[in-house]
């Protein structure tokens, strides 16, 4: 259960950004990622450098033209994938409805 303290942090996120850090994570550029999200590529690189600012820790280092996850951004994108992904089954039309009048 979140605390106060946990909600505080939190509320400042856009948690929009999460999505565009998952799909750079999952399709490895932000070409890719731009693709997969029909939006621009500068639009993913944005979005991805607002994710980054969250964290006290890089996310990414330059390689060149290629940017190389850090093991900290490998660990988080396994945490906000599987929370994309029970979202996403909550969603879906297979998905039980809760029925909260009972």
């Amino acid at each position: 259960m979140l605390e106060k303290h946990d909600y505080e942090c939190i509320k400042n996120i856009d948690f929009n950004s999460a999505l565009y850090f998952s799909a750079v994570m999952n399709y490895k550029t932000i070409f890719n990622a731009s693709v997969v999200l029909n939006c621009s590529a500068p639009t993913v690189s944005i979005m991805l450098k607002r994710f980054c600012s969250y964290f006290p820790v890089p996310l990414f280092e330059r390689e060149g033209r290629c940017l190389s996850p850090t093991k900290y951004a490998i660990e988080l994108d396994k945490m906000i994938g599987e929370t994309f992904l029970k979202f996403s089954i909550a969603m879906s039309d297979e998905s039980p409805k809760i029925n909260v009048f009972k």
